[in-house]
């Protein structure tokens, strides 16, 4: 399955151009949204530097393709992440520089791959600095992560960045059938996040997401009625007192509202959040200025939590805040 990649177009048109001029960046880092690929396309990436044919893509039938789809090779090094913020450290990353000028094990090159780079420590990526800008001839690094702002300007302009992207729902729907999933829970899963198939099968695997979702499209419609009272019972379902819960929430509300922006502009855009046509009446009730200020207080409950901060006080305020907004 490794050569074979839902959407994401642009991204693979990429990789065969590199591979067709013989100009291949020994870095590079690959970002978007939760859920449309980054990781994938990282391994892809990295199979398609170890084939044995060369040619621009993972065979899917070399001994080295084999190992790769397996995540057994040798010469793929994922490096650990640890500590409270499962991140990677700079002495993770000392590690990397020193290691990177062994010789490959099977053939001639090695890739690391950083996935979900998110929380790198800064110290960290200053380790990684000199050998991104020189690296050993047989060294290649990929850095998977939702944002570029997570690393530094110098990280940034040592590395080839290249943004991931939904599928079309289309391709989603023939994607989750290949995985073998029914039809009508991926009906529900693409109508709520369209192309993003690693959201879409969050969806469906995990009944408590499921939940999440549906408290966060009552929550959306709440707020489009200015319904207070609807408001509060979402904010204090008990489901929301668990702290991963309530973040998730928080997360997929703020998301709804930011497309609810988006779609102002452009009614075609790719959707972040769960709930596009919630989305799309919000975006005829509320003003841009009131979508900045739903976000600042999401996001500021959103620290609050994880700085151990009563879940159901700050639900009880972010309601107000709100409806206020």
């Amino acid at each position: 399955m490794m050569n074979k990649i839902y959407g994401n177009s642009f991204a693979l048109q990429t990789f065969s151009s590199m591979f067709k001029s013989g100009r291949i960046p020994h870095a590079f880092l690959i970002f978007g949204e939760k859920g449309l690929g980054k990781k994938t396309l990282a391994n892809y990436l990295a199979a398609a530097l170890l084939c044995e044919k060369s040619e621009g893509r993972p065979c899917g039938e070399c001994h080295s393709c084999k190992i790769a789809e397996k995540k057994s090779h040798p010469d793929i090094i994922y490096p650990e992440q640890s500590g409270k913020l499962n991140t990677y450290t700079v002495e993770t990353c000392r590690q990397v520089c020193a290691d990177s000028f062994v010789a490959p094990n099977n053939g001639e090159k090695k890739v690391y791959i950083f996935s979900d780079a998110d929380n790198i420590q800064l110290p960290a990526q200053n380790a990684l600095l000199k050998i991104i800008e020189e690296p050993p001839a047989p060294v290649y690094f990929i850095f998977t992560a939702q944002t570029k702002d997570a690393f530094l300007p110098t990280i940034i302009s040592r590395v080839t960045s290249i943004g991931a992207s939904v599928c079309s729902e289309n391709e989603c729907t023939a994607a989750l059938a290949m995985m073998d999933y029914e039809s009508d829970k991926i009906a529900g899963a693409v109508e709520a996040f369209g192309g993003n198939i690693g959201m879409c099968i969050q969806y469906i695997e995990n009944t408590q997401f499921q939940s999440v979702i549906a408290l966060t499209n009552k929550a959306v419609d709440s707020i489009i009625s200015r319904d207070e009272y609807g408001l509060l019972t979402v904010f204090f379902d008990s489901l929301l007192k668990d702290k991963t819960m309530a973040l998730s929430f928080l997360k997929m509300l703020d998301l709804t509202v930011r497309d609810s922006l988006v779609i102002r502009y452009n009614e075609n855009s790719p959707m972040a959040g769960c709930y596009k046509k919630g989305a799309l009446k919000l975006s005829e009730k509320i003003s841009a200025r009131s979508v900045a200020e739903i976000h600042k207080h999401l996001n500021q409950a959103a620290a609050d939590i994880k700085a151990n901060v009563s879940t159901v006080l700050l639900m009880s305020a972010l309601c107000g805040e709100i409806i206020d907004s």
